[in-house]
């Protein structure tokens, strides 16, 4: 991409805020962009449907306290250039990457509880501008960006029931330009701070009536059901204004409340030496709440105004002019490949669906720890998993958008001390 003029720089940021979070009301609206192939796949959920995916605690920053309850260390990165909205041509490319640790205190202390930290850096680069003089004379090159590093922390406590909390602090930074143009003043760089915060709350409802409830196939072989309720509330982006050029006309950020419900169920299947979750379905629907009032907008004063309807943005998952009500399911088979699909629709969007799998490696490490009997591989089977992600976002749509992850995961380390 190239330009000539810081404007031309604002007109092409201003078109990418519109077309991807049709809000256009705040700056710097990459915050809203979920980095996460998985949470994509499904509708761009995440808050209260509980993952064990690195990028979680960016939707939710609760998801950690979950997550570190088994989860020791998990990194994920794009393992392919991601162009966001390839059908415009704009080169707009996004790279991301997620790293999680976490430990469960329960068999040091008594009491369990676990903490978990994540750390995430997220970039949208929109390419190398050429900057030229009023004859039209190349005079030199920069680099336009977005990105942030979040830097967040998690506490779960199992008490049959689970409730996780978390916080989030992001260093944001927007680069447009790198030197004022013509009568502008400032330099086109941005700088702020950010917080999010969250809660998870899950109930583990066939494990709370009978937690050795099992149905028996055969002699050896007994099928586990589960069933679990979670629910999940999430506020990000709290913090100042942002300015470019002039503090006096700075932009509010674009603050937004996400709540929801999900529900998770499966089965395991089980034996003296053998266990593996056989099939599992969850679904989940959040609304996203922009809380920004682009009516009350003005050079110094914005309002923060919530207008979620439970009703008819959760209960019914009908988006409008201020909500954008989201859906999102998982069907994963023998801890080995995971279907999602899911939907949003409102705030200026119509109807928009969303699609993927993964490829998990865990089942495969069962099933060869199995047949070998080996230390290794029970080790390897017990502490070590990847995961493939591949999602379609905007999917059978003009803006279709692919995604593609890779996910290690190393856990139940707790099990060795």
């Amino acid at each position: 991409m190239k330009t000539t003029s810081f404007l031309s720089i604002l007109f092409l940021f201003h078109l990418f805020s519109i077309t991807s979070f049709a809000q256009g009301e705040a700056a710097v609206p990459f915050l809203m962009l979920n980095p996460s192939p998985s949470q994509s796949a499904m509708g761009s959920t995440g808050t209260a449907l509980p993952t064990e995916d690195p990028f979680g605690f960016l939707w939710n920053p609760a998801q950690l306290g979950y997550t570190s309850q088994t989860n020791n260390l998990s990194y994920i990165f794009y393992p392919a250039k991601l162009e966001w909205l390839p059908a415009f041509n704009l080169d707009l490319e996004l790279k991301a990457i997620a790293f999680n640790t976490g430990y469960n205190f329960k068999d040091l202390i008594g009491v369990p509880l676990s903490f978990g930290f994540g750390y995430s850096n997220f970039e949208v680069n929109f390419g190398e501008f050429v900057r030229t003089d009023e004859n039209g004379n190349v005079i030199g090159t920069f680099e336009a960006k977005d990105y942030y590093d979040a830097y967040s922390f998690g506490l779960g406590l199992d008490v049959g029931v689970q409730l996780s909390v978390g916080y989030t602090i992001k260093d944001v930074t927007s680069i447009l330009s790198d030197q004022p143009t013509g009568e502008e003043q400032g330099t086109g760089m941005a700088e702020t701070t950010v917080n999010d915060f969250g809660i998870l709350f899950i109930v583990p409802v066939l494990k709370l009536i009978d937690d050795k409830m099992q149905v028996q196939f055969d002699e050896d072989l007994f099928a586990q059901p589960k069933f679990n309720f979670s629910l999940g509330y999430s506020k990000s982006n709290i913090g100042d204004s942002i300015s470019y050029i002039d503090p006096a006309q700075a932009d509010p950020l674009p603050r937004v409340a996400r709540t929801g419900y999900g529900i998770a169920t499966g089965f395991d299947l089980v034996t003296d030496d053998f266990s593996i979750n056989a099939f599992n379905l969850s679904f989940t629907v959040e609304a996203e709440d922009i809380l920004v009032s682009g009516s009350s907008m003005s050079q110094s004063h914005w309002e923060y105004q919530d207008d979620l309807d439970f009703w008819k943005n959760i209960v019914q998952i009908e988006g409008d002019e201020q909500i954008v009500s989201r859906t999102g399911t998982k069907i994963e088979f023998v801890e080995t490949f995971t279907y999602n699909f899911g939907h949003f629709s409102g705030k200026g969007y119509g109807q928009r669906k969303t699609n993927g799998y993964e490829v998990r490696f865990k089942g495969f490490l069962k099933v060869a720890a199995l047949w070998a009997k080996h230390p290794v591989t029970d080790f390897l089977r017990d502490h070590f998993d990847i995961i493939y992600y591949n999602t379609n976002y905007f999917a059978d749509h003009d803006l279709e958008t692919k995604m593609t992850g890779l996910a290690f995961y190393v856990h139940n380390l707790n099990e060795l001390f």
